[in-house]
């Protein structure tokens, strides 16, 4: 039953008060449910929010999750905002240059950037699957960039359903996927309709990208006048994963910290010894050590090995797209011209066999394994983790001290921190059927708080 309130009648002589838009009624009360969780000085001014610290574990998941909720659906109101406002020309009064000028002048100290219009306009008139979406916050506006720029560069000949098709497709994919992985899965947007037709399509957008990367490449170098020099550069996509796979493996190398007869050894010769290097100083570090050794000789480029991998009759094909150990995609045109170079070992899904399996017989596992490896797990092995498996180091499930073989079946790629974990006594550790493990604090209790938020118990609810 619905029950509605009966309005008294206005006075003789006075106006009644102007209906509000609903919209802007839920913007105002939800200003002013966010009033509720702010903290204020004597004076009234707001100086932050209200602590979390007596929050439950549980409780900082769901706040966490109503965030990324809450982000989605605003970004989704405001780009509905947006396209009203372009619909109704509302920047001709104060004679603002255009929408987005209008919008940056309206709401004071936000960027022209607050309305992307061209977005707004799209998801208004043909992309009605990713208006839902944001609308009950299940992708971001991230997600819903890439999913448009996706659609508006399909080939011609799409129709709308076709189009519709493999638009919902995407979308159930942003739910699951950060946007980064998003645009690479965007590039097989045709798959729904066809693989071929989403082949065709991905190597024409790979292609585009490369010719697009090539002529936007430049590096500046200036001599500081002090001993060291400064530089910028743009590169294409490649190289710049040729060389962040180099200062990865350089900037944070294995080494030993106990002699054989178990004395700590430390060792002055390292950059910043004594101190801890921040990310940037050790990629600085790393790229020196990189221009110091560049090879000179012989017939291969580059030093630096870099696996490919491709499907056989994609590379005769010439369709598709190849995938680098990084994850990264680049277009079967490249592959073709990478596996001229002996710095690059290409892994096609076919021909000659290498021997995998070594039992007990080895300890380490061999570059081949990685190599095979690295195409069922493309990132680390861990649940959630995506770290890519360039960064990972080979793990035994199956501890070789305890009989386990040196086997593919016996491997997981593991990023440093998950590594560390899994021989983490406060951890228990548990392997899926698909390969990935998932961790488990052995003694909640005593949890320390530098191991993340306090274990609480559950507030009981109310019967």
């Amino acid at each position: 039953m619905v029950v509605v309130a009966e309005q008294p009648e206005p006075e003789s002589g006075v106006a009644p008060a102007a209906a509000v838009h609903p919209v802007l009624a839920a913007l105002r009360a939800a200003q002013d449910a966010l009033d509720t969780v702010v903290v204020r000085d004597d004076a009234g001014r707001t100086t932050g929010w209200r602590g979390l610290e007596d929050a439950a574990v549980r409780e900082l998941e769901e706040i966490v999750g109503l965030h990324a909720v809450l982000e989605g659906r605003l970004a989704g109101l405001r780009l509905h905002t947006v396209a009203a406002a372009q619909a109704a020309d509302a920047g001709a009064g104060p004679a603002a240059t255009d929408t987005a000028a209008w919008i940056a002048s309206v709401g004071q100290n936000r960027s022209r950037s607050w309305g992307p219009v061209w977005l707004a306009d799209l998801l208004e008139a043909k992309y009605a699957a990713t208006r839902a979406a944001l609308a009950c916050g299940r992708i971001g506006e991230e997600h819903a960039v890439v999913i448009v720029r996706a659609g508006e560069k399909v080939p011609e000949g799409i129709g709308p359903e076709q189009l519709a098709q493999c638009e919902e497709r995407l979308v159930a994919k942003a739910e699951v996927m950060p946007p980064q992985r998003l645009r690479r899965a965007a590039r097989r947007m045709l798959e729904p309709l066809s693989a071929e037709l989403a082949d065709r399509h991905q190597e024409d957008l790979l292609v585009e990208e490369e010719r697009r990367a090539e002529a936007e490449t430049w590096l500046l170098l200036g001599d500081n006048g002090n001993g060291t020099w400064t530089g910028r550069f743009t590169v294409p996509e490649l190289h710049g994963q040729l060389l962040r796979h180099a200062l990865d493996r350089l900037s944070g190398p294995r080494r030993y910290s106990r002699g054989p007869a178990g004395q700590l050894v430390v060792d002055p010769t390292l950059p910043g010894a004594g101190t801890r290097l921040s990310a940037s100083e050790a990629a600085g570090a790393a790229f020196c050590e990189i221009v110091e050794h560049l090879p000179d000789t012989g017939h291969t480029r580059s030093g630096i090995a870099l696996v490919v991998h491709v499907a056989e009759d994609r590379l005769r094909a010439g369709t598709g797209a190849a995938t680098l150990s990084s994850g990264a995609e680049i277009s079967i045109q490249q592959a073709r011209r990478l596996a001229c170079q002996g710095g690059i070992l290409p892994m096609v899904l076919s021909g000659a066999s290498v021997p995998l399996d070594l039992g007990t017989a080895s300890r380490r596992f061999t570059k081949a394994q990685s190599v095979a490896l690295s195409l069922d797990h493309p990132t680390c092995a861990a649940a959630g983790c995506e770290r890519p498996f360039a960064w990972c180091e080979l793990h035994h499930k199956v501890p070789w001290g305890e009989g386990g073989a040196t086997d593919l079946a016996n491997a997981a790629p593991l990023c440093g921190f998950h590594h560390r974990r899994v021989h983490d006594r406060r951890y228990e550790h548990t392997w899926a059927p698909d390969g990935s493990v998932s961790f488990r604090h052995r003694w909640p209790s005593r949890r320390p708080a530098a191991d993340g938020a306090r274990a609480r118990a559950p507030a009981s609810s109310a019967a």
